[in-house]
């Protein structure tokens, strides 16, 4: 079944509604704000700390790079933990000697100059990112969360051996898919949206999208790779946020170059292929294929080459308002990116329930007219 490739322009159905009320933090802000406020300490302690003492503050700045570190790896890179890094790296440089000198026993008797002017400009950066921590902070997953089910597996394997669950700890996996059910089953069988997420996104990006999507009735399936699994060369590749990363760069920055390794890239094939296995789909279930940006005609490939009958596909960047194409919803889940891309924060979830009812549209009408 050919991809749709005509472009919609959604009518704003859904109520935008305002940031007033609390302030509602997710993990990875608060996780954020743990880091600036030990670089802070660090930077700012000459301010505090009483002379002819050990500089035992001057630890902060390196707790801070190691945790700065491990919500690289728990949260993906993103621009936000990719400054935080920076400003991490930069304090404990700069404080390397108080270290040295604080394991060496050695009492404080008066900070240096040349260290005061660096904490002191260490620390009004600091500040100016815990504005910017605060004031770009992502929606709330847990706000107006809407009644369907969600599960994340993770699995192991290879497209050619086939994959399974993983049980064993300690075990890095090949894959994480993610699955959004409506509550009720529908005894007419499945709709099952199979999505595919571009490498400058990842699968956390779209979940309000997909919940929304669930709680219109379909079984929405999505995967990320923990290390790519390319049908050609079998090879192993670099961890998964460092891919993205650089992805994210080069489409901002070089997007003649980023469309030519796309247009010839299997990423979005493998992933189809592995979300075809993982359904396991009856014959009354109707299947969808839906990206963010298809360069490749993954969806055309995988539609004409699948045992398995596809009844539709739809790329996401055929919406004309969706502003941030193949970035996702980045104003509600990622708004220093979205920032960059030029779109204010948006912490109503707008833009993730927009696109779940556009496509909610877009497929109903065509299974109404039996495409």
């Amino acid at each position: 079944m050919p991809v749709q490739h005509r472009k919609i322009a959604g009518a704003v159905s859904e109520n935008n509604q305002g940031n007033t009320g609390k302030v509602k933090m997710t993990n990875q802000t608060l996780a954020d704000l743990l880091v600036l406020a030990l670089l802070f300490i660090g930077n700012a302690r000459f301010v505090f700390v009483n002379h002819s003492k050990k500089d035992s503050l001057s630890i902060a700045p390196f707790a801070g790079l190691f945790i700065a570190i491990v919500n690289i790896f728990v949260f993906t890179l993103s621009v936000e933990n990719f400054l935080i890094f920076v400003l991490a790296f930069l304090s404990a440089i700069w404080n390397v000697r108080s270290v040295l000198r604080m394991f060496s026993d050695v009492i404080l008797d008066s900070y240096e100059l040349k260290l005061i002017l660096i904490c002191s400009l260490n620390a009004i950066f600091v500040a100016l990112m815990i504005f910017v921590v605060i004031y770009f902070r992502p929606m709330n997953p847990k706000k107006n969360r809407l009644p369907v089910k969600q599960n994340t597996v993770l699995y192991s394997g290879s497209f050619q051996k086939g994959f399974s669950e993983l049980k064993e700890p300690f075990t890095v996996p090949s894959i994480k898919l993610y699955n959004f059910e409506p509550e009720a089953e529908s005894p007419a069988g499945r709709k099952i949206v199979l999505f595919a997420p571009p490498e400058t996104a990842n699968s956390e990006i779209y979940k309000s999208f997909f919940c929304k999507l669930a709680y219109n009735g379909f079984s929405v399936y999505s995967l990320d790779f923990y290390k790519e699994i390319n049908l050609a060369s079998k090879k192993g590749a670099d961890l998964k946020w460092i891919k993205r990363f650089s992805a994210i760069w080069q489409k901002i920055f070089n997007p003649d170059k980023y469309e030519q390794v796309q247009k010839n890239s299997d990423f979005i094939n493998e992933k189809f292929w592995i979300l075809l296995s993982l359904c396991k789909p009856t014959e009354k279930d109707v299947i969808f294929l839906i990206t963010d940006g298809d360069l490749s005609g993954s969806m055309q490939y995988v539609s004409q080459k699948s045992f398995v009958k596809i009844f539709g596909s739809f790329d996401l960047a055929y919406i004309d308002d969706y502003t941030t194409k193949g970035f996702g919803p980045v104003e509600n889940t990622e708004p220093v990116l979205g920032a960059v891309l030029g779109v204010q924060p948006d912490r109503s979830g707008y833009m993730s329930n927009h696109l779940g009812t556009v496509l909610t549209d877009f497929i109903n009408t065509q299974m109404i007219s039996g495409y």
